[in-house]
C-alpha cells in the first residue's frame, strides 16, 4: 500500500523545519535548492508545495501566528480566572523569546521582499490573531490589546540586538509590574488597583519622589522670594 501522506500536516513540517535556514542566513542567501538540500527533500517536493520563495516566507509567518496562539488557547482554555490567564501570558512570552525574534527577522525580510499589499495581508493576520486572542482571554478592549501588541513587537525587535535573553525577561517583568493593576485588579477592585498604580507610579515611573512636606517647603521659599522681591522694588 502506498504511504498516505497529509500534505497540509507535511507543508507545516516543511516550514517548521526551514524556520532556522530562513533566520539564520536571510532571505536574499538562500534559494530553493539550498532550503531543499537544508530539508533533504528533492527541488521538485518543495516546489510542489511552494512556487516560490517569496510564497514559503508568507506562509511561514502565518504558519507561526497560528501555531503560537493555538498553543496559547490550548494552555489557557479551561482557566477562567483572568490572574491565572495574565500568569500564563507572561509564563509563555517567556518562553518563546527565542521564536519571537526569529520571527521579527522573517517579518523584516518578508516586508523588503514582497510587495506592500501582500505585506500588509500577512501583518494584518498576523496583527488581529494576537490581538483578538488577548482581548477576548483578558477581558480588555482591543484597543488596549493592540497597545500591548505593538509594544511586544518593538520588545521583539529590541530583543535582537541582545544576545541573553536577560533583557527581553526584565523587560516583561516591567510590563507585568506596570499592567496587572489594570488587568487583573482593576475588575474585582477599582481601588485596590487605583492604590497600586499609585506606588508603581511613585516608585517605578518617577525619576525623583516628591514628599508633601517638600512641596510645602517649596512653595513657603517661593512665597518668601517673592515677598523679598517686592520690598526690594
Amino acid at each position: 500500500m502506498p504511504k498516505i501522506v497529509d500534505r497540509n500536516d507535511y507543508r507545516q513540517k516543511l516550514l517548521e523545519r526551514s524556520l532556522d535556514l530562513f533566520t539564520r542566513k536571510g532571505y536574499h542567501n538562500i534559494n530553493m535548492k539550498e532550503i531543499a538540500a537544508e530539508l533533504g527533500v528533492s527541488t521538485g517536493t518543495l516546489y510542489h508545495y511552494f512556487p516560490a520563495k517569496e510564497n514559503m516566507l508568507a506562509e511561514m509567518l502565518a504558519w507561526i501566528s497560528d501555531q503560537n496562539i493555538s498553543e496559547y488557547y490550548r494552555r489557557y482554555k479551561s482557566i477562567e480566572s483572568i490572574h491565572d490567564r495574565f500568569d500564563v501570558l507572561m509564563t509563555y512570552l517567556k518562553e518563546s523569546g527565542d521564536l519571537y525574534e526569529k520571527t521579527m527577522l522573517l517579518a523584516i525580510d518578508f516586508y523588503r521582499n514582497s510587495d506592500s499589499k501582500q505585506w500588509k495581508e500577512v501583518y494584518s493576520f498576523f496583527c488581529d490573531s494576537y490581538t483578538g486572542a488577548w482581548s477576548e482571554r483578558l477581558n480588555i478592549t482591543p484597543k488596549f490589546a493592540r497597545f500591548l501588541y505593538i509594544y511586544f513587537i518593538g520588545l521583539s525587535f529590541h530583543s535582537v540586538a541582545f544576545e541573553e535573553s536577560s533583557e527581553y525577561n526584565d523587560q516583561l517583568d516591567f510590563l507585568n509590574t506596570l499592567f496587572r493593576p489594570l488587568i487583573v485588579d482593576a475588575p474585582e477592585d477599582m481601588e485596590k488597583a487605583a492604590k497600586k498604580i499609585k506606588e508603581i507610579t511613585r516608585t517605578e515611573l518617577l525619576k525623583k519622589s516628591v514628599s508633601p512636606k517638600s512641596t510645602a517647603a517649596g512653595k513657603t521659599n517661593t512665597k518668601k522670594a517673592i515677598t523679598e522681591r517686592k520690598n526690594n522694588d
